[in-house]
């Protein structure tokens, strides 16, 4: 489902904002205050993402050119938007996440996420009472950024966490900032749905949902049914052969010629471990196989030794909203 531009009468005045929605239709609100740069691939992009995530998802550019009383009416339209199903949690940048921590208790917001508020620093007050939880993320590389007294007014009886990014600049969530870093932008994105899940929801069951993706490639062999569990551009990878596929096509090759009919007929497979997070899950397994077939993923080029095999293995799974986005293995 695309976004779809909307505009938002203040009273006094309207403002613009891109509405978008996970492909059920319906989720949690999520109400996103941007910088005021403009509708560019970083704010748009990051409805876009949230909305696969889960969410319905509201963004406001120019979120720190608004007042409190203005926050507060902007996320009631959200809250009434049909396709809002549950409360609302705000990711803010730069002063529109100021903002959102300013109006918060008029807002309703169940939780906070904010990037790189410096007006925030000078004024640690601005979260002290705050009724919901929040998290704050800092790019720091440049060591211009005293975070010990904001620090230090968080609860972290609450849930609410600092954390400073000191191998990134400020922007660094933002794609298309001259200082975005997409590695540390993914980090930084699992500890904001670390908090909005755990307050909000959706809660998705990853054990069942990677449970499915394996049926298929284990069970019905079925390489569509397998790629329809995954994103639109997933991928795999087998670390210590570096077998997989990049992107729907290249993957969805690799699954049709060289995985599900080289699975062995005599396979077992042991799990040691099974850790969840809120947006992955990490599983140690053992697996046991026989050799009665040419396995490219790990052995390539190989024939047949009829012998058993036993591989300790590690699964590293990362999901988009209730799809898996890639696998490292």
């Amino acid at each position: 489902m695309a976004a779809r531009s909307i505009s938002i009468d203040l009273g006094t005045r309207t403002v613009s904002a891109l509405h978008d929605v996970h492909d059920s239709g319906a989720g949690p609100g999520v109400l996103l205050l941007g910088t005021g740069d403009g509708f560019g691939a970083g704010l748009s992009a990051r409805t876009r993402l949230f909305a696969e995530e889960g969410y319905s998802v509201l963004a406001v550019d120019d979120g720190a050119g608004l007042t409190p009383d203005e926050v507060a009416v902007v996320a009631a339209a959200l809250r009434t938007n049909p396709s809002t199903a549950g409360g609302i949690s705000c990711v803010g940048f730069g002063d529109g996440g100021a903002a959102a921590c300013r109006a918060a208790g008029s807002a309703g917001f169940g939780s906070l996420v904010v990037f790189d508020a410096m007006s925030l620093v000078g004024d640690p007050g601005a979260i002290a009472d705050l009724a919901c939880p929040v998290v704050l993320q800092y790019g720091t590389r440049d060591g211009d950024v005293e975070l010990t007294s904001l620090r230090q007014t968080l609860s972290a009886t609450d849930g609410s966490r600092l954390y400073d990014w000191p191998e990134a600049g400020r922007g660094f969530a933002l794609d298309g900032h001259e200082n975005f870093d997409r590695r540390v932008d993914s980090l930084a994105h699992s500890r904001t749905l670390e908090l909005i899940r755990r307050v909000q929801g959706p809660y998705y069951d990853y054990a069942a949902l990677f449970e499915q993706h394996v049926y298929h490639e284990f069970v019905t062999r079925d390489v569509d049914a397998t790629m329809a569990t995954m994103i639109d551009a997933p991928y795999v990878n087998h670390v210590a052969t570096l077998a997989g596929g990049v992107g729907h096509d290249m993957l969805k090759r690799f699954y049709k010629y060289h995985f599900v009919d080289q699975n062995s007929s005599d396979r077992t497979s042991v799990t040691v471990s099974h850790t969840l997070g809120p947006d992955r899950v990490v599983l140690e397994l053992v697996v046991r196989f026989k050799h009665d077939r040419v396995l490219d993923r790990y052995f390539p080029g190989i024939e047949p030794t009829g012998e058993y095999a036993e591989l300790a293995t590690v699964l590293i799974v990362k999901f988009r909203g209730d799809k898996v986005c890639h696998e490292h293995i």
